[in-house]
């Protein structure tokens, strides 16, 4: 590259040198270890890691027979070949013309079918969703995301390759493909994206993009290089598609209504007012000029699982959606257990908070999510307290804003799909976790009995382990109460 353009004057002799070289021809094996023939022009990336980890997920695809599929940026082919193996429908596309002679050359030599075209989600200038997509609504939709850092005078990667690989949108390639889903009609209700990321660059903020457009999401696999870098194959989905969502101008309790209820696990209702909030031990919930009052289904037969761990997944719903919308994940802190605080600039106050009731009746249990979140306040000053609101992060964020993010959220942790394994445990502990060690500076010092103590871990039941100036362990539930010294 020359000057930070992608096409600069002193790239075009180099170009035309990386063009002129000879097509490779290779052998790449599948998850069946079945060899797929390639050959790969120059200017076309060729199979990876990446390519592996993404064909990693489509093997895990339940009953692809018949399904539609849509690769975007298909390279080589290597992807939409095995697709059509596995028994997908194929549409590929990709804006780089080499790949699309490459995957067509692929699919009749390795005797699939597929419709290979030239395009790709960007500015309505470069065409239509019609003449990328095909003009159809497909199940799954996969996407290897632009995430490679520049290499300047790269053997291998030039100007056209740079482009296809570096998502230089200045609106970014997840927004523009979330919008032509949307918008369009190219994905089928019940459909899933995987899109592979990096943690790297744009790739960091994926997730949130997700959320903050209204769309589920769920890590699937990933892999992590000797350099420390880690790609991730994503699930990303419309959130609890086939469940009701309900709205009351106002009410008492949304989780008391949905307890005393029999509607199913995903069933979501939330108020304009909710009049008879609560939290934890019954404490009362202002609500305040603006604010989010909603519940979920989350459990509706059998045993109830961990309260902890499910404790723990609304707090890890509730912090990630408010970082979605707000893009200040520095001031958002997550305290153990069921809270979220801003950090301004007069001390951390308390803007939103979860709380999981259970209800048993026999051998079923029903077990309900609520979240409170305050959007906005004429005051925040309370009678024994002060709280926050999302409005003091800047901007406005809307009330339909705030649900469509905080619905995804919850679904992202809790919805059960076939092609998206739920997270362990170990995993959704390990989450939280992480979260609110990044929160712990801002907290400061834990007290538990008045005593003095550092935080140690989280249990697997979702319980806080706290250790004091002696050594001495102890294990905390959440009925029991840990102050912190910049938030008591």
């Amino acid at each position: 590259m020359s000057g930070g353009e992608f096409f600069g004057p002193g790239d075009a002799e180099r170009e035309i040198e990386r063009v002129n070289r000879d097509a490779r021809q290779i052998f790449w094996n599948t998850p069946q270890n079945r060899k797929i023939e390639l050959i790969i022009p120059p200017t076309v990336y060729p199979p990876k890691e990446d390519t592996d980890l993404m064909a990693k997920a489509l093997h895990s695809f339940p009953n692809p027979h018949n399904k539609r599929f849509l690769e975007i940026g298909c390279g080589s082919g290597a992807l939409s070949i095995f697709a059509a193996h596995l028994g997908f429908h194929v549409t590929s596309c990709d804006i780089n013309p080499f790949a699309v002679a490459a995957t067509r050359h692929a699919a009749e030599c390795n005797g699939v079918q597929a419709c290979v075209l030239e395009g790709g989600p960007g500015p309505e200038s470069d065409g239509g969703i019609e003449q990328w997509s095909g003009g159809s609504s497909h199940d799954v939709i996969v996407w290897n995301l632009p995430y490679l850092s520049p290499i300047p005078n790269s053997e291998f990667l030039g100007p056209f390759e740079e482009a296809a690989l570096l998502d230089t949108d200045e609106k970014g390639l997840v927004h523009r493909l979330l919008n032509a889903v949307k918008n369009g009609e190219i994905l089928k209700p019940g459909g899933i994206i995987f899109l592979l990321v990096s943690d790297k660059f744009r790739g960091k903020k994926v997730r949130l993009q997700a959320l903050a457009n209204g769309f589920a999401v769920r890590p699937v696999s990933k892999h992590l290089f000797e350099d420390g870098e880690c790609i991730e194959v994503i699930g990303v989905w419309k959130p609890f598609e086939s469940n009701e969502s309900m709205f009351e101008d106002e009410i008492g309790s949304t989780n008391s209504e949905l307890l005393a209820s029999s509607k199913p696990t995903g069933t979501f209702l939330f108020t304009g007012r909710q009049t008879d909030g609560h939290g934890r031990r019954g404490r009362a919930w202002s609500h305040e000029s603006r604010a989010f009052a909603g519940s979920w289904v989350v459990h509706d037969h059998g045993i109830q699982t961990n309260p902890g761990v499910l404790q723990a997944k609304g707090g890890i719903a509730l912090y990630e959606a408010i970082c979605a919308l707000s893009e200040q994940e520095d001031k958002v802190i997550l305290k153990w257990p069921n809270d979220v605080l801003l950090n301004l600039e007069n001390g951390l106050r308390k803007t939103g908070g979860v709380l999981v009731e259970s209800r048993s009746q026999g051998k079923e249990t029903r077990v309900v999510l609520g979240i409170g979140c305050n959007l906005s306040s004429d005051s925040h000053r309370k009678a024994e307290y002060e709280i926050a609101s999302l409005d003091e992060l800047g901007g406005q964020i809307t009330n339909d804003q705030f649900v469509r993010t905080i619905h995804a959220s919850v679904a992202s942790m809790f919805e059960t799909r076939t092609e998206v394994k739920d997270q362990t445990n170990n995993e959704i502990l390990s989450r939280f976790t992480e979260y609110f060690s990044n929160s712990i500076k801002a907290l400061g010092i834990p007290f538990y009995r008045n005593e003095k103590m550092r935080f140690s871990s989280i249990e697997n039941s979702g319980e806080i382990r706290l250790k004091d100036e002696k050594n001495k362990k102890y294990i905390v539930g959440e009925g029991e109460d840990v102050s912190w010294s910049n938030y008591r």
